[in-house]
């Protein structure tokens, strides 16, 4: 008797032990998303373009030849976009001879249109990008040509001369609600127009200059 008392007891024992089991379990998931911000193609790729703005003659009237380039901007919060012209690179160029060379002053440059309403933009309808002034030409475009001179008057007209250090050209509230950069309606679409006027400059093989655009989350 003595032997299945014992017995009994550490029997009973091991079921409370069992009893009492761990049932439950936690898992501690981190993250963080960080600020933001990018500027792609119509493609969503990289920009990397070129401009040709073609043989440059002089001819009567006032048409300017123009070039443009769309960018497809995205933050998820308030950006700044900048603008850096290099300097004007200048190929096979004859005697001036008292004549004028083409300048990055004679290059007008600044924004054409912004689009902003995509399903996925914050506060699509009633947002706010603001392009500072002389880089502004959604109203009324590029200046009217005058006698055949340049039309862009310095400090009014944005031009690439005006670029030459990093200078902020744009900014805005938070443009993304949500998505990546597959997403189809959660951009801003800025267009860049660059324009000049054929005119008796001093005679090149070629000229170039290269705009390098950039966003930033402040």
């Amino acid at each position: 008797m003595k032997r299945n008392f014992v017995t009994a007891i550490v029997s009973l024992l091991v079921f409370a032990t069992l009893g009492s089991a761990q049932t439950t379990g936690t898992i501690t998931l981190t993250g963080t998303n960080p600020a933001a911000v990018s500027i792609v193609n119509t493609s969503d790729a990289s920009i990397s373009t070129t401009l040709a703005l073609g043989t440059l003659t002089p001819a009567s009237g006032g048409t300017l030849t123009v070039g443009n380039v769309q960018a497809r901007l995205r933050s998820n919060k308030a950006y700044v976009l900048s603008a850096q012209a290099t300097a004007l690179s200048l190929n096979g160029l004859g005697a001036a001879d008292g004549g004028d060379t083409i300048a990055l002053g004679d290059i007008g440059f600044g924004i054409t249109s912004i689009a902003n309403t995509g399903a996925n933009v914050a506060n699509s309808g009633t947002r706010t990008d603001t392009i500072v002034p002389k880089f502004n030409y959604t109203s009324s475009g590029f200046p009217a040509v005058s006698n055949g001179l340049t039309p862009f008057v310095a400090g009014t007209n944005g031009t690439l001369n005006d670029i030459t250090a990093n200078t902020q050209i744009l900014n805005g509230t938070r443009i993304s609600k949500k998505g990546n950069i597959s997403t189809n309606d959660n951009f801003i679409l800025v267009n860049f127009g660059v324009a000049t006027l054929p005119q008796y400059f001093t005679p090149n093989t070629d000229f170039s200059t290269t705009i390098t655009l950039t966003v930033t989350a402040p």
